[in-house]
């Protein structure tokens, strides 16, 4: 039977808690790591539904991408939303995991199933991210190659683009002298020695690091395994905020209008009209954007979609780009699908069953005949 840990080792390397920024709560909030699970809830916020929920389908943890928890409780006994939640989760043994600022910068993430959502191909994130890279270099006898570049890709290195396990090897000589107390792989003690040696090298992102040096340790044959992490003048261009992409055809305004209110099952939106007749490029942010129109402006788009845009937003960027304000929620509940396609794939999950509670709006929008 799979655990709680098996279901955090997946969102994190799909999602590494590293990615996420300084102010947010992400990982596991409630719940033991061993515990045992047979079902999943994934919702966008934890709710005292989404706990029933949970409760009638027999699930023992629920992945959220808003976490239930932002600040610390200084006690259990309050009857707020967050407090609440997490008395229940306590009582009722459900552990809670949430995948926030992480999800909406990891490829695959927020964002790209919004662009999806709406249709749009050719997508790349709208915005660098947290991903800073790195270049991993170590040193092995020609026979270990093979066995350390797998295990480093299996941990995250070697990404570029739609390829993985990406490495360039050369072959040299080291030199070393072992200690009367070491236990050399091959040499004498007190002797230089010199052995062929192929030097590895692979990109990697800083949010894999340190699991990357452990499982390159664990399959290495040296006793002291000599590595370098080589700061590099980039980011890992897979991580970011927001998408961009083009639309299989040019729309009018109102058409799109139209698509973007199908395609995420809402009645209406507010907008503005921007100064392009026909909308072919569109840039998107999954929840609050308002911040980012300036990047969808950058970047070309005819339409910028997202949510929590304000008054003053449109009248600054009205001229520039077709605004649509198609909600906060609405704008990322299509990530659902995808942490349920993520956690699915996994033949370790293969046995738990994946419940998506796409909640009840709070708020309402509707559309004036």
């Amino acid at each position: 039977m799979a655990n709680v840990s098996d279901i955090i080792e997946i969102m994190e390397r799909w999602a590494p808690s590293g990615l996420a920024e300084d102010w947010d709560n992400t990982g596991l909030l409630c719940g033991s790591p061993d515990d045992e699970v047979k079902s999943v809830v994934i919702a966008l916020d934890v709710t005292m539904e989404t706990i029933e929920l949970a409760l009638k389908n027999g699930a023992s943890m629920i992945v959220s991408h808003h976490p239930p928890l932002f600040r610390p409780l200084s006690s259990l006994s309050g009857n707020d939303l967050s407090t609440k939640v997490i008395r229940m989760a306590v009582q009722e043994n459900i552990a809670l995991f949430a995948s926030h600022t992480n999800l909406d910068q990891a490829p695959d993430g927020v964002s790209q199933a919004l662009a999806e959502k709406l249709g749009l191909s050719d997508i790349h994130p709208l915005v660098r991210g947290n991903g800073d890279l790195f270049k991993f270099v170590t040193f092995c006898p020609p026979e270990y190659t093979d066995n350390i570049r797998s295990a480093a890709g299996e941990a995250g290195t070697g990404v570029i683009g739609k390829y993985t396990h990406c490495s360039f090897t050369s072959r040299g000589t080291g030199t070393y002298i072992p200690s009367a107390d070491a236990e050399p792989f091959q040499g004498t003690h007190d002797r230089l020695e010199r052995a062929d040696e192929d030097r590895i090298e692979m990109v990697v992102p800083a949010v894999f690091v340190s699991e990357v040096i452990k499982q390159v340790k664990s399959v290495h044959p040296y006793e002291e395994m000599a590595y370098d992490i080589i700061p590099l003048h980039a980011k890992e261009p897979s991580f970011g905020y927001g998408a961009a992409g083009n639309l299989s055809a040019p729309m009018t305004l109102p058409d799109f209008i139209d698509h973007v209110c199908s395609s995420l099952g809402i009645d209406a939106v507010s907008y503005s009209s921007g100064s392009n007749n026909k909308i072919g490029r569109v840039a998107v942010m999954g929840g609050s954007g308002a911040d980012y129109i300036p990047s969808a402006v950058r970047d070309g788009a005819d339409a910028y979609v997202s949510g929590e845009i304000g008054h003053h937003d449109y009248m600054e960027y009205h001229n520039s780009i077709a605004i649509v304000d198609a909600t906060h929620r609405a704008t990322e509940l299509p990530v659902l699908e995808k942490i349920k396609t993520h956690l699915e794939s996994s033949a370790v999950l293969a046995e738990i069953s994946f419940i998506i509670d796409s909640g009840t709006a709070v708020y309402q929008t509707y559309k004036v005949n």
